[in-house]
């Protein structure tokens, strides 16, 4: 699968809607993308500094990591794999189980679950406060310091710039004459 991420002064993929779902408090920008993509890939957002969100959530791997369970801080092994979060701007529940309503709440889930990332919230705030850049960055989109909510809101943001499309069959379904030249040859169609 090619996963394509696009911020948004790029267009959205063929055969996805046109708009970003966000909510209202919570707007698209590049720059809260932007920080949201620092902090994905940050490890003190973990309790020993070891992982990051992009650990278990790799481009190369459609967002996902490939193995069968996550395995998270201090090398404890989940109970699910890491899904792939391609698309997720669209998505109406959030986890395997539905239980986060919005990406707002899902993506401080795993920072604080002791399998995962095993951080509590304050002390993840304290260490983004501790780092000048952090502090200028979070001021120049929030206009305030680093806290819980901003840190919610970045990450959010950033997963929802996460996206793939442009597939053969959207192409085709937009009107291209024929699909890729690939899928049509003899040797790379299933029976």
């Amino acid at each position: 699968m090619r996963a394509l991420m696009l911020l948004l002064a790029l267009q959205i993929p063929l055969g996805l809607d046109r708009g970003l779902l966000a909510p209202p408090d919570n707007p698209v920008t590049q720059e809260k993308a932007a920080l949201g993509r620092r902090l994905f890939e940050d490890t003190r957002l973990s309790v020993d500094q070891s992982r990051a969100c992009s650990d278990c959530h790799q481009a190369e791997r459609a967002f996902s990591d490939g193995k069968r369970v996550a395995v998270g801080v201090r090398d404890q092994r989940g109970t699910r794999n890491a899904p792939a979060i391609l698309n997720r701007t669209y998505g109406r529940a959030f986890f395997w189980d539905g239980r986060a309503a919005t990406l707002e709440e899902q993506v401080l889930l795993p920072i604080q679950h002791p399998k995962e990332m095993g951080s509590d919230l304050p002390m993840v705030v304290a260490r983004l406060h501790a780092d000048a850049s952090y502090r200028r960055q979070f001021d120049d989109v929030f206009g305030r310091p680093p806290d819980t909510s901003a840190l919610s809101y970045a990450l959010a943001t950033y997963v929802r710039t996460i996206l793939s499309g442009a597939s053969d069959y959207d192409r085709y379904e937009a009107g291209a004459p024929t699909v890729s030249s690939h899928l049509t040859k003899p040797e790379n169609l299933e029976p």
